[in-house]
């Protein structure tokens, strides 16, 4: 039984480790750089991320795989994770400017890259179908909240007030957003994509994952890592202890179970998205030391 459970979870994680540390590999032998890294994390970004969301939502049978429950226990728990995270801000960053970064990176989920990754390996077309619903109602979430957090404290270090209409700006410019609502529009109007169209679509979605994962192996720097301040600890630890193990205890006491829970625990166990250290910059927040 431990053998069993052992070569399924590498199984399950193996893959995903080396397509990072292809990346790694790649960037050390210089097969890739800096500026391979930064133009495909913006292809992902824009066109990829958005036509797998796109794809999956449209593709979604949501007769079969709508759970009301588990879908409003995870929005909840969310927003509960990000306040929490304001919460031990306070106490991990030594200046205000910083929470922003602080709450974005102990708080959001790489939910599009590395929990699609994984719901599929460990439960295959259904576990993908569960986790883009999930990211149906999450990325907006994520994202509104991210925005917001980093908008509202940038405003503090900029010493400019915070503005509304900035951050509504902001969000309708945010392709993940887009493609969302798009797809969502799709579904509920019974519209469907020229055959041409879904081909290339799923072109792009079938290249997200390996060339997100590539990418996040070559921007990772082990200088940064031996240099990591004391404020990203504690985003990492509320990132990768404490908010799997809190969330999956109430889901397990709230009667969520099987493949719900499964879902749950990879939402919350997920590491920081990768495009947290990006919006953070873009938007005036903290450093790499404490978004990464």
């Amino acid at each position: 039984m431990f053998w069993e459970t052992l070569l399924f979870t590498a199984s399950v994680t193996l893959p995903v480790c080396a397509m990072l540390l292809a990346g790694i590999a790649l960037k050390r032998f210089q097969f890739i750089d800096d500026h391979f890294v930064t133009t495909a994390s913006r292809l992902v970004f824009n066109f990829c991320m958005p036509a797998l969301l796109f794809t999956s939502i449209i593709n979604l049978d949501m007769a079969s795989v709508l759970d009301f429950r588990m879908v409003i226990y995870a929005v909840i728990a969310s927003i509960v994770t990000f306040l929490t995270a304001r919460i031990l801000a306070a106490q991990a960053c030594t200046s205000s400017a910083d929470y922003g970064a602080f709450i974005q990176g102990a708080a959001r989920a790489n939910l599009a890259i590395v929990g699609m990754a994984l719901a599929g390996n460990i439960y295959g077309s259904h576990g993908i179908a569960l986790m883009s619903l999930a990211l149906a109602f999450l990325v907006p979430l994520y994202n509104v909240l991210s925005v917001f957090v980093l908008a509202y404290y940038a405003s503090d270090k900029n010493d400019v007030p915070f503005s509304w209409k900035k951050l509504i700006i902001d969000l309708t410019k945010n392709p993940l957003i887009a493609s969302i609502v798009v797809g969502f529009c799709f579904v509920s109007l019974g519209l469907q994509l020229p055959a041409v169209a879904e081909k290339v679509s799923l072109y792009f979605a079938q290249i997200t994952l390996p060339l997100a994962l590539i990418s996040i192996g070559g921007s990772l720097s082990m200088d940064v890592l031996r240099k990591t301040s004391k404020s990203a600890v504690w985003a990492t630890l509320h990132k990768v202890c404490l908010m799997p193990v809190m969330t999956v205890l109430v889901a397990w006491l709230l009667g969520l179970r099987g493949i719900d829970l499964g879902i749950i625990f990879l939402i919350f166990a997920c590491p920081t998205a990768a495009a947290s250290f990006v919006m953070t910059k873009a938007m005036g927040g903290g450093g790499r030391q404490t978004c990464c």
